[in-house]
């Protein structure tokens, strides 16, 4: 018996929070739309800058996969602290 109350409470409280994400939480396109147009355009034009650093990030990851090389050992160092 208890068993069932407590599945019973588990698929309720998933089914609400399911319910509320999907009716409260707006998706991507409707906050596009809710948006003034010069505000989409510097969001369309970080979102290409966004994708092009995520695409030389991952090239490195790719390049430094190949290596048996600790990564500080491959990357040159920028103007940091030194230590």
């Amino acid at each position: 018996m208890m068993r069932k109350v407590g599945i019973a409470s588990f698929v309720g409280i998933m089914g609400t929070a399911l319910l509320l994400r999907y009716t409260i939480v707006p998706d991507e396109d409707r906050l596009l739309k809710r948006l003034s147009p010069e505000t989409r355009a510097a969001y369309e034009r970080s979102k290409d800058q966004r994708r092009e650093q995520h695409e030389k990030i991952m090239a490195q990851m790719v390049e430094s996969a190949k290596s048996d090389r600790p990564i500080w050992e491959r990357t040159e160092r920028g103007s940091g602290s030194q230590s």
